[in-house]
């Protein structure tokens, strides 16, 4: 029977992964593309009027981590679906201070980061009200589907980037906001095609799917909207937004996504609780009766879609100021600011702002006036600091929504068995020239990820508590081990000649902190007829004492012994003396062979375990 496992210990480093900063250094792969869209052309004159985009990201990753498989946030940044300065703000992409910050903090803490961008593109001059409304509403609804595009992207390039396709969380900021909680809430075609708000004055829905796709970025015409791949899920599994609104809260349902809201109380672009979306430079209702994180969370918290997060009990800082702010709603941050403001979070190099001139002379002056007039106190350090409260506040909900701190969370992602086969046969002889390999594909096919494998055997029952043997192999994904070895260890556990054995092996992998098990496969195991050499009962030949044993092992035989040899499991002699009386503390921990050689020629092996 044969058993390979490795038994590791855990490691403090992994512990407290996703909860602490443990990674000091994040890589980032900039510009991403991630899809293709058709988008609105917002280069004058707008001709052609709609254009086909590439739309990128951002990917942030720990520097050096060996994880195969982590959650992943995607942040979505402000700007009114325009680009920045020319929407009148100095922000407004996934280069924003704020995003990078973000996607810095998640990163440290384990997580894989995507900070994309999505498709822009509306008249904010208009002064016609439903023609605002209409164009907003696409922008938002074409947002939604870039995500769930983005999504897609990453799922097909899961084994590439190490992302657990079961743990996707998106984070809004701003007009990010609207994104991030429509994604949660939107998942029915009447929802959008019915709904009065988004129906013009003749009735027909400002958004049709049949011409734009689905929610989930599927179908429509061709000319408006690229499908996304159907094969792969876009499904995400939780939001959070700081700023923004819900267009309208009878989206929700059982069904919406758990939902984290941090919310400016005086927010002047999206309201606290339930209010209508006004453009400041027209004046003009764009969203009657959108409801912002007042409004969303106590409902989510009602409907049950909150009750995993609301099962813990957060008594760190600042979710005790949040519930002192909030009056003990869950999962809900109020930020009281003395001036009326949306996003404190954001800063940015007012110089080299100011000294932006496109798309007209003067226009970065005016988005920098603009922008300090809602975050008259913006600064680096002020931004940063609301930075750490919006980590602070989220990441402790994502590890109570997906049990991020429970043991195993952070588990391997192993490869496969190879060989020998399930239920495969295999007969060995005492023929120390022959070989059997054992073979696994490796847990992570990823560049610097220092795993070790043990292989190990057992008995049927798959109990590798105790194993019959194990054998670390270090980093190498297959285990060569002679005939021999194998027909010996079959002999003392007294499996006679022309027996056999059933036995149970898998492999084990580790990587510096963190253990995982794969499969396990059934063998049966011939001992085979001796090879040119007699064999003689082990039992009565000889006895190894002590064994275990980390220093002297003393080998006793009525017989007179002519030989005595230490084998490894892969056959090599450690050890050749005539001595019955042996020092072993020198060798490697592990299980061995004692060969004694009789004085008449006989040969019998008994195991030894060095501890």
């Amino acid at each position: 029977m044969l058993f390979v496992a490795l038994m590791l210990s855990g490691s403090k480093l992994f512990a407290q992964r996703y909860v602490n900063d443990i990674f000091s250094a994040v890589n980032r792969t900039t510009n991403v593309v991630y899809d293709s869209n058709r988008a609105v052309n917002i280069i004058p004159p707008s001709n052609p009027p709609i254009v086909t985009q590439n739309l990128i990201c951002d990917i942030y990753q720990p520097a050096g981590d060996s994880l195969c498989k982590r959650p992943l946030v995607i942040l979505l940044h402000t700007g009114s679906y325009l680009p920045t300065i020319a929407n009148r703000q100095t922000t407004g992409s996934k280069n924003d201070s704020n995003v990078v910050e973000l996607a810095n903090r998640f990163a440290k803490k384990g997580y894989v980061v995507v900070a994309m961008n999505y498709r822009l593109g509306w008249n904010p001059a208009t002064t016609n009200q439903e023609v605002a409304s209409e164009q907003l509403i696409k922008a938002t609804y074409r947002a939604i589907q870039d995500v769930r595009n983005c999504v897609r992207f990453m799922r097909k390039n899961a084994t590439t980037y190490r992302i657990d396709t079961a743990k996707i969380i998106v984070g809004g900021q701003g007009t990010g906001g609207y994104v991030a909680l429509g994604l949660a809430a939107v998942n029915k075609r009447s929802e959008i095609e019915t709904n009065p708000k988004f129906l013009r004055g003749d009735f027909t829905p400002m958004v049709n799917v049949d011409t734009l796709g689905d929610w989930n970025g599927l179908g429509g015409v061709p000319f408006f909207n690229y499908g996304g791949e159907p094969e792969l899920s876009g499904d995400v599994h939780m939001v959070f937004n700081f700023g923004g609104a819900m267009g309208d809260s009878t989206w929700m349902d059982k069904a919406t996504l758990p939902i984290v809201s941090l919310h400016c109380i005086k927010d002047p672009f999206a309201p606290y609780r339930t209010g209508n979306v006004i453009v400041p430079t027209t004046g003009i209702t764009v969203i009657p009766s959108a409801s912002g994180g007042g409004a969303v969370v106590p409902y989510a918290n009602s409907l049950g879609i909150n009750n995993k997060i609301n099962s813990r009990t957060y008594t760190d800082p600042i979710s005790t100021r949040a519930a002192a702010f909030s009056g003990g709603v869950n999962n809900l941050y109020p930020f009281w600011t003395v001036t009326p403001e949306g996003s404190p979070w954001e800063w940015w190099d007012r110089a080299f702002v100011q000294s932006i001139n496109f798309p007209s002379p003067g226009a970065g002056r005016q988005a920098d006036s603009l922008s300090m007039l809602t975050n008259p106190f913006m600064s680096a350090a002020r931004g940063r600091a609301y930075c750490d409260t919006i980590v602070g506040f989220v990441n402790p909900r994502i590890v109570a929504q997906f049990d991020l701190d429970a043991d195993g969370a952070d588990s391997i992602v192993v490869g496969s068995l190879i060989g020998p086969a399930n239920n495969a046969s295999v007969s060995v002889t005492n023929d120390s020239t022959k070989n059997i390999t054992i073979s696994w594909s490796a847990a992570c096919s990823y560049p610097g990820a220092n795993l070790s494998y043990s292989w190990a055997i057992t008995d049927t029952t798959g109990d590798f508590s105790d194993p019959i043997l194990e054998v670390p192999t270090g980093s190498s994904t297959s285990l060569t081990l002679t005939e021999k070895a194998v027909w010996d260890l079959l002999g003392t556990l007294g499996v006679p000649v022309g027996g056999t054995a059933k036995a149970t092996w898998t492999v084990f992998a580790n990587n510096g902190g963190t253990e995982a098990q794969y499969s396990t496969w059934n063998i049966t195991l011939t001992r085979a007829n001796t090879v040119g050499v007699m064999e003689v009962d082990n039992k009565a030949a000889f006895n190894v004492y002590p064994n275990p044993t980390s220093g002297v092992v003393n080998i006793a035989s009525a017989q007179k012994v002519s030989a005595i040899r230490i084998i490894d499991l892969t056959g090599k002699s450690v050890v050749e003396t005539n001595q019955t009386k042996i020092d072993v503390s020198a060798l490697t921990k592990g299980i061995y062979f004692v060969e004694v050689t009789l004085e008449n020629g006989a040969k019998s092996t008994k195991r030894l375990l060095v501890n």
